[in-house]
């Protein structure tokens, strides 16, 4: 069973990891961030934190014993 959370998640997963890979070259080119691209960053790491948390979760729930508890 998917939800449409679920089903979009490698699409989000492409674009943060797309977009912190783009940071990374800026950095390694350019060198530190300006403060309004510094937020834009930690923005996308949050974001990506939070969809990691919440397949983790998403994992757990489905994860069950023999008993049907885990």
């Amino acid at each position: 069973m998917t939800t449409s959370a679920t089903n979009s998640a490698p699409d989000e997963w492409d674009d943060l990891l797309n977009h912190l890979r783009h940071v990374r070259e800026q950095v390694q080119q350019h060198g530190p961030l300006p403060d309004h691209e510094k937020a834009e960053a930690m923005d996308a790491f949050h974001r990506g934190l939070a969809l990691l948390e919440n397949q983790v979760r998403d994992i757990r729930g489905n994860l069950k014993g023999s008993s049907g508890k885990w």
